[in-house]
C-alpha cells in the first residue's frame, strides 16, 4: 500500500505532549497510516481542504474549546471525527453531544497501548473503531470553508447546553446543587455564590472546592461548568446519594 492510498490521520490540538502522544500510538498500531500532527487552526483548515478522506482526531477539552468544536462542524461533516480528551466529565459529554460529535475517547484509556503495558490492556484499543471507519469510508464531499466563530453564536450555545445538561441530571440532583457548581467554575467568589444560592458562606465554601477554574479562557468570560466528579465530598445538601447520582450520570 502506498502513501496515496494509505489512510491519513490529522492529529489537532493545543498540547504538543497529547497530540504526540496520540500520533504515535496512531503510528505503532497502524503503521501504514499517514499520520500528521498540527497545532494552528488555520492550518488544520488548509489541509482538510487538500484530503478529503483523511481521518481527524481532535485532542481538546471539549468544555474549553466549544468555540473551536462549533466552528470545525461544517469542516468535519462526513469525515471520521474522534474527541480526545485527558478526561471526560459530563459537560464534555454534553458540549459533544449538542454539537453532533461521537463521545470522547479518553487518553486514560490510550495510555494502557503505550509500549510496554500489555498487562495493562482490556478489550479492544479505544481508537480501532475509529480506524476501521477510516478505512471503510467512500469518497467525501469536503465543506471549502469551515462556520464562523462569535461571541453571540457561542452565548447561544453555552446555554442551550447548560440547559440540555440540567435536563439530563438524575432525580436526586436539583437545581440549587447544579447552579452552585456553575457558578464557582466561572469563577465566582464564595460571597457572590452565597448571595447568589442563599447557602452559608462555610456551606459554599465547601462546594467550592468541587470546581477548578480552567487554565485558560477564550475571549468570552463564559467558561462553561467544569465538574470533578471524582472528587464529589458528602456536603450539606449534597449527600453521597448525589454524588453517586452524579456518578452515573458520568458513565459512558
Amino acid at each position: 500500500m502506498n502513501g496515496r492510498n494509505s489512510p491519513r490521520v490529522v492529529v489537532y490540538g493545543d498540547e504538543w505532549a497529547v497530540t504526540s502522544a496520540v500520533c504515535s500510538l496512531v503510528a505503532l498500531q497502524w503503521p501504514r497510516t499517514v499520520v500528521e500532527r498540527v497545532s494552528g487552526l488555520s492550518t488544520l483548515v488548509q489541509i482538510l481542504q487538500r484530503h478529503a478522506s483523511a481521518g481527524v482526531l481532535l485532542c481538546l477539552r471539549p468544555h474549553e474549546h466549544i468555540p473551536v468544536l462549533d466552528v470545525l462542524t461544517p469542516l468535519l461533516r462526513g469525515r471520521v471525527v474522534r474527541v480526545v480528551s485527558p478526561v471526560v466529565w459530563y459537560s464534555d459529554r454534553m458540549v459533544l453531544g449538542w454539537l453532533g460529535y461521537r463521545p470522547a475517547v479518553s487518553t486514560q484509556a490510550l495510555q494502557a497501548w503505550l509500549p510496554g503495558r500489555e498487562k495493562g490492556r482490556n478489550g479492544s484499543h479505544p481508537l480501532a473503531g475509529f480506524m476501521d471507519a477510516l478505512m471503510q469510508q467512500g469518497a467525501v464531499k469536503v465543506n471549502v470553508m469551515p462556520g464562523v466563530m462569535s461571541w453571540s453564536r457561542t452565548a447561544r450555545l453555552v446555554r442551550g447546553i447548560r440547559q440540555e445538561s440540567l435536563r439530563r441530571l438524575p432525580d436526586t440532583v436539583n437545581a440549587r446543587q447544579w447552579f452552585t457548581l456553575c457558578c464557582f467554575a466561572e469563577g465566582m467568589k464564595g460571597s457572590e455564590v452565597a448571595a447568589q444560592t442563599g447557602l452559608k458562606e462555610k456551606t459554599v465554601s465547601l462546594y467550592r472546592i468541587l470546581c477548578k477554574r480552567p487554565r485558560h479562557h477564550w475571549v468570552y468570560p463564559l467558561s462553561i461548568y467544569q465538574e470533578r466528579l471524582e472528587e464529589l465530598l458528602p456536603l450539606p445538601g449534597f449527600t453521597f446519594s448525589v454524588a453517586w447520582a452524579l456518578r452515573q450520570a458520568a458513565q459512558p
